[in-house]
């Protein structure tokens, strides 16, 4: 968790609450001190203060700083599409949305002696997620390798119509001290503070996943039995991959008496455990020099300094396919295989299951990602065409598409499952954030009719003409915004690689279909999502969120976003690495992330304004659904449980959810 400073702080925050709060640091590494890397290499865990000698033995280098800051800085000013918008953002009920004036931010780090490298890398990463804009993100893997575990995990539980912090599971493997008789008892207090005013807070002022402070709130209170392994940066209560802001945390918790259920509420005396952070070690590392050439070195070190630029393409593809990880979300070590990160995924990717006795008329697609690795696209168009059959067949008649915990991915994959259910949808208005950079990369992708952005077409222009010729509006303070004209995404690459048997949906309406979602469904699940509930009538159901507010079911639906890796590998493919707009690889094995198509609600006229974009749109659920202590642990009980309300025509579409 983050210092008590960030928890109160809901604007743009100052260079004092800044520095001081990540400034706390004492900075372990000199040049006589033992090798605190070594002290620990080949050990399963760590304690909080060991692992932080490890990762502050590193010095703050101002060079490598300085090609940091300007690398997020060209990406923030010529790519990012609501860089302008989110330093003077409008009002909008129902969403929380500081001000973040990136470039400002930018130069206060830049002025400070931080006393280790790591700390200047987190300070970069933490301006970043203030936007609330999971798509924008700075991830400096050298000190995303430790997982750290609270032995404690909670969970968030209606029990006799309160909202209670509950303990869902223990991790005796991490911390033998930590009781099994400790599952199923309420925590009360947290560090002194009652314990859901503590949660509530922390979810609001320091999760940078959505706009929404539900969707922050259920994202740092992860239920074991329905995790899809999304491991986008982890800052919930008890799972980070950045060190926490302190040692212990105190819970006081109240159990129930031997014999007696929690709903019944009869309680033995409270009682207060001090809980340490404890480090789960990364492998493949012996020392302070292994752990750098190993996690953090990169060739991109010196790539300023040469006279012709080339990039490392083997780096730069092993980060983009997210092989960067010695250990993965659950903490186990690695194969090489892609983390599940926000709209990263390899699979599974969807699963029909028809509930049994009472609700076996009732089916649920249950879509975990729409990460569809190209040669896994044909399965999954199979996969879904089948199941639907499946369901026909055996007489479904509802259907609860489950979207929870749904990064997104390939925006032509949503695009299969709308048309495959309500045949084709109207494109939603979007558009490019202008930059004579940009329109450098797009002409040059035309002429050589390489990479995705020849895949974008605006009707009435011809080739790189939709970039060429600008429209101008207002975001945030700037009145001469320019962005493209309004584009959209060619799908016919993607259908190219799959040839699917006809299948017209005949027997299900959209009132027959509920959309059930914790509110993670993000970015391309967040538009799909959208356009099923505002262009088709699909009715949303929330999961869990903060009790008594109103709930959006997606989360960050901006648009479309890119990846430095990835776009850096374009500039090479395209020979323009060397242009002098073009923002360089970082110094260290680093990542950055950020949208730059950004899509409109559904409006006649289009007007472009910033109000009508869908990132900066509140759009609530029509009906809400709760865990508890029967379905927490076992998500068909939690599918019967929404089955029940879908067959009594308890969550009819509410037009007023959408402002």
């Amino acid at each position: 968790m983050l210092p008590s400073c960030f928890h109160k702080k809901k604007g743009f925050f100052t260079s004092i609450i800044l520095f001081t709060c990540l400034s706390a640091t004492v900075f372990a590494g000199d040049d006589n001190s033992k090798d605190p890397c070594a002290a620990i290499a080949g050990n399963k865990t760590a304690s909080f203060q060991d692992a932080k000698a490890c990762l502050d033995y590193f010095k703050f280098d101002n060079d490598i700083a300085q090609q940091t800051i300007d690398t997020v800085r060209k990406v923030i000013g010529d790519l990012y599409v609501f860089n302008d918008i989110a330093a003077s953002p409008p009002s909008v009920e129902g969403l929380s949305i500081p001000a973040v004036n990136i470039s400002y931010g930018l130069n206060l780090i830049a002025k400070e002696d931080w006393k280790s490298d790591r700390e200047f890398h987190e300070a970069v990463a933490l301006l970043l997620d203030k936007v609330q804009d999971a798509h924008l993100s700075y991830s400096p893997f050298c000190y995303r390798q430790f997982i750290f575990w609270q032995p404690i995990q909670l969970n968030a539980l209606l029990r006799n119509q309160r909202l209670v912090a509950n303990v869902a599971y223990i991790k005796d493997d991490i911390w033998p001290e930590a009781q099994s008789s400790w599952v199923g008892c309420e925590v009360t207090q947290i560090d002194g503070v009652e314990a859901m005013d503590m949660i509530v807070n922390y979810a609001v002022n320091n999760n940078g996943e959505s706009k929404d402070a539900n969707t922050c709130f259920n994202n740092i209170m992860n239920t074991k039995s329905y995790f899809h392994g999304w491991d986008d940066g982890a800052d919930d209560l008890g799972y980070h991959r950045f060190l926490p802001a302190q040692e212990f945390h105190n819970y006081t918790m109240r159990c129930p008496k031997n014999g007696t259920l929690a709903v019944q509420e009869d309680y033995d005396e409270p009682f207060t455990v001090q809980v340490p952070w404890v480090a789960q070690v990364p492998p493949n590392f012996q020392n302070a020099d292994t752990y750098w050439s190993t996690f953090c070195q990169s060739s991109h070190q010196n790539v300023t300094k040469r006279s012709t630029i080339h990039y490392d393409i083997h780096e730069l593809k092993t980060i983009h396919e997210g092989e960067v990880f010695a250990l993965d979300a659950e903490g186990n070590p690695t194969t090489n295989t892609n983390q599940n990160g926000v709209g990263n995924s390899r699979g599974p990717y969807i699963e029909f299951i028809q509930l049994t006795d009472d609700y076996q008329n009732v089916g649920v697609i249950d879509i975990q990602s729409f990460s569809i690795a190209s040669n896994d696209r044909q399965a999954f168009a199979d996969e879904f065409i089948a199941g639907l059959e499946d369901f026909e067949s055996k007489g479904v008649e509802k259907i609860i598409l489950d979207l929870s915990s749904n990064g997104g991915g390939d925006a032509c994959a949503g695009e299969f499952l709308i048309n495959t259910f309500f045949n084709s949808t109207p494109d939603y208005p979007s558009d490019i954030k202008y930059s004579p950079f940009l329109e450098r990369v797009v002409k040059k992708a035309y002429e050589q009719e390489s990479t995705k952005w020849i895949d974008y077409h605006s009707s009435g222009f011809n080739d790189s003409t939709w970039i060429t010729t600008t429209k101008t509006y207002t975001r945030g303070k700037n009145t001469n915004a320019q962005f493209s004209q309004s584009v959209t995404l060619s799908c016919a690459s993607w259908d190219k690689t799959i040839s699917t048997k006809n299948f017209t949906n005949t027997k299900w309406k959209s009132s027959d279909v509920l959309i059930l979602s914790d509110g993670r469904c993000g970015s391309t699940c967040a538009i799909v999502a959208s356009r099923l509930r505002l262009s088709h009538g699909v009715p949303a159901m929330g999961l869990g969120g903060i009790r008594g507010n109103r709930m959006q079911f997606a989360s960050f639906p901006g648009g479309e976003s890119d990846r430095l890796s990835s776009f850096l590998m374009d500039l090479e493919i395209l020979g323009i690495s060397d242009d002098p707009s073009a923002p360089h690889p970082f110094p260290e094995r680093a990542d950055m992330g950020w949208t730059f198509r950004e899509v409109y609600k559904p409006t006649d006229p289009f007007t472009g304004s910033e109000t009508d974009l869908l990132e900066y749109s509140a759009i609530n659920a029509d009906c809400r659904i709760y865990f508890d202590d029967n379905n927490a642990d076992d998500i068909k009980k939690l599918w019967a449980d929404v089955a029940k309300v879908v067959l009594a025509g308890q969550c009819p579409l509410v037009e007023e959810n959408f402002s």
